[in-house]
């Protein structure tokens, strides 16, 4: 049996920018720390799950932009 968590979060970047650096570096190490214990779903089958991923990007879905390239967590 696994724990499966899957979260998908679109903060406005003045809500973004208005939280303390503290508080964005906490929940980058914690979610890092999370990462370590995780694992492929059907690792080497043919029905892999890629299921150790964290990642962000800036999104600029609501302009004229591509969104930028994805940072791994």
């Amino acid at each position: 049996m696994l724990y499966r968590f899957e979260i998908s979060l679109a903060i406005p970047e003045a809500a973004y920018d208005a939280i303390p650096a503290a508080r964005k570096l906490a929940f980058r190490d914690a979610v890092r720390a999370l990462k370590a214990y995780a694992v492929k779903i059907n690792a080497g089958a043919a029905n892999e799950e890629m299921t150790v991923k964290a990642v962000f990007h800036k999104c600029h879905h609501d302009g004229n932009q591509p969104c930028e390239p994805e940072v791994e967590i």
